[in-house]
């Protein structure tokens, strides 16, 4: 949320946030996502190459509105109580931004590819 431009509380109020994904954050009475995901890699990110299948937890009372329709979207989640499918996991350079909390020990190759994306970064610089 804090990554995102801005957020809007449920009394209509807009805050400026840091603007690195764009897209708003808008607040919501109710819950927009509760229970157990799968996530696939579409794409190469800091978590590694394309394929990679961990799963993860969301509890949430916001939605990501407006993001750009061509903003990078580096994997997709598939809900486990409905089989629902969607794209997230928002890349921005080197910034990856999701709902999703991960499980790391599902596929400790991501957490790996985590560590080694960060410090590989560490020595480039």
């Amino acid at each position: 949320m804090y990554l995102s431009s801005a957020i809007r509380t449920l009394d209509g109020a807009r805050y400026p946030m840091v603007g690195l994904i764009p897209g708003e954050v808008a607040m919501r009475d109710r819950l927009q996502a509760l229970g157990y995901v799968e996530i696939e890699t579409t794409h190469p990110s800091i978590l590694g190459p394309a394929g990679l299948r961990f799963r993860g937890h969301q509890f949430r009372y916001s939605e990501l509105r407006y993001p750009h329709e061509s903003f990078d979207c580096v994997y997709r989640i598939r809900r486990w109580r409905t089989g629902e499918t969607l794209r997230e996991g928002y890349r921005n350079t080197n910034v990856l931004a999701s709902y999703v909390h991960a499980h790391w020990a599902s596929n400790p190759s991501v957490a790996a590819g985590f560590v080694k994306s960060c410090a590989d970064r560490g020595r480039s610089q």
